[in-house]
């Protein structure tokens, strides 16, 4: 059977976050299971949560597939659809659903209920944690139900809410972190009772206007190629304005070794299955970092010497034995990153090597080099010093980019697969090789680690993935549904 995110195990995770220490929310003369209202500190977690089960589960599972970090086992068949290109509609019925039925419609919970309150601070978190949810969305699948769409529930219901394009998507959710972000709150933390919901940042309030702001700049460069007036007037106006980024992780980090309450890819793949060896190093992350002579490394082998090229499920074990080949190391306790603070430097760099921002880029990339090698118990400095494997190039901007992007690529690892796979698609980077990284029954000397390969098993005559297919269930009942897409069709910001 082919894995489907478990919503049993992150009901578990959201249930342990959201009342851990909070009992006195829970009053013996009221049925908790006929609750008709509920706070905005009950329902914001369990928001986030969903969103972190998907993004970080599935979603993730296929980023890390489709930007080359692992590859299906050629001794297991779990995710040989997802390694040859070949999704199908029904694949993403449970992702689908659970975005928007939980999720995002808990977040709308959240945001309509503090709206008529004036609780401007959750107002806020729930605005940005949608808008997040939203642009992940959108830019996995192209159109999606959007202006129309959580009304289920609504005095007049809609059932079959209407696609609304991509970029009017992008266009109105950088309106409406505005709004959030001009409402009056002091940035004060939130108090006590409150702060038991913020299981992002605790209830710091700062850390929320920086992840809106560096969400902002994000959805902006993402425009890059396919608006660049609109994206560079909406980064030089948040440098103009003189908004500060994230400096540290927006994530969560309190997954641990407990049934129940494990990173949802790992509570997926490892726990919920029956073989925990079906992803295996890829060839094209392995050799970049070996070339590299890169630490980084060994701490995605678990164990075992030898990477499979991509798609290389069916090699014979005559030339590839499945005992020899590394496992990909997952961890329980591996946070979920909805931007990373890597991530946020990065951005931030590109925003400068444009000349849409201030500031140096080389000095952002470094530090975010430097801080993915700490966050992982390394010394990266050697690596980014002069002559050094990672020393920003002092050439073209394209050249520029392409470090930039490169850094990312490696930093996401394990983590954040999809953004990495978005990135690709939206920059060119990593590049396909022109040398398949395996030929005549073996390992090709000749192909250079860090640029993509197509699967030696793809489906689709050559062309890489780009997008996911709408789910069955939607094609099914939504009578405003426009018609089935390809894994091949670019999305709308995707013009390289």
């Amino acid at each position: 059977m082919k894995n489907r995110i478990s919503i049993i195990t992150i009901t578990a995770a959201m249930m342990l976050l959201v009342f851990s220490g909070c009992n006195k929310w829970l009053d013996v003369n009221d049925d908790p299971n006929n609750t008709l209202e509920a706070t905005p500190e009950l329902v914001f977690p369990a928001g986030v949560m969903s969103v972190t089960g998907m993004t970080g589960g599935y979603f993730n599972l296929i980023g890390g597939f489709w930007s080359q970090y692992w590859t299906q086992s050629n001794a297991a068949n779990q995710y040989k659809y997802l390694d040859q290109y070949s999704i199908q509609s029904g694949d993403f019925n449970t992702t689908w659903r659970e975005m928007y039925r939980g999720g995002l419609s808990d977040l709308q919970y959240v945001i309509d209920q503090t709206e008529e309150s004036e609780n401007w601070e959750y107002y806020l978190m729930a605005t940005v944690m949608q808008a997040y949810a939203y642009q992940f969305m959108t830019d996995l699948h192209g159109a999606i139900p959007y202006s129309e769409a959580l009304q289920g529930d609504a005095e007049e219901a809609n059932f079959n809410p209407k696609f609304d394009s991509q970029q009017s998507i992008y266009t109105d959710l950088l309106a409406r972190l505005d709004v959030a972000l001009a409402k009056d709150f002091d940035g004060a933390n939130l108090t006590d009772t409150e702060i038991n919901g913020d299981i992002v940042f605790g209830g710091d309030l700062d850390q929320w206007v920086r992840f809106a702001n560096t969400l902002k700049l994000k959805m902006y460069l993402r425009m890059a190629y396919v608006d660049a007036s609109t994206a560079q007037t909406g980064v030089a106006k948040l440098y103009a304005d003189n908004v500060e980024f994230l400096s540290s992780d927006a994530a969560i980090n309190s997954f641990s070794a407990s049934l129940g309450q494990e990173n949802p890819l790992y509570a997926n793949d490892r726990s919920g299955l029956n073989v925990a060896t079906n992803l295996r190093v890829s060839t094209t992350i392995y050799k970049y970092y070996d070339t590299n002579s890169d630490p980084r490394l060994d701490l995605i082998v678990q164990e075992n010497d030898n990477p499979l090229p991509q798609g290389g499920f069916n090699i014979p074990s005559t030339d590839m034995d499945p005992t020899t080949v590394c496992i990909f190391t997952l961890s329980a306790t591996d946070p979920v990153y909805f931007i990373s603070a890597v991530e946020s430097y990065l951005l931030q760099a590109e925003a400068v090597a444009r000349g849409w921002g201030t500031g140096s880029d080389a000095s952002l990339y470094n530090t975010a080099v430097l801080i993915d090698f700490s966050r992982k118990g390394l010394d990266g400095s050697a690596f980014v010093e002069a002559g050094g494997a990672y020393e920003y190039p002092a050439g073209t901007f394209d050249k520029n980019l392409e470090a930039i992007i490169m850094a990312k690529w490696a930093a996401f690892v394990g983590t954040q697969g999809t953004e990495a796979f978005f990135e690709t698609n939206r920059t060119g980077y990593p590049k396909v090789s022109s040398i398949p990284a395996w030929e005549n029954g073996a390992e090709n000397p000749d192909y250079v680690g860090g640029n993509l390969t197509y699967s030696l098993e793809g489906q689709t005559s050559g062309a890489f993935p780009k997008r996911l297919l709408y789910p069955q269930d939607e094609v099914n009942v939504n009578t405003n549904f426009p018609g089935q897409t390809s894994v091949t069709d670019a999305v709308w910001w995707d013009v390289n």
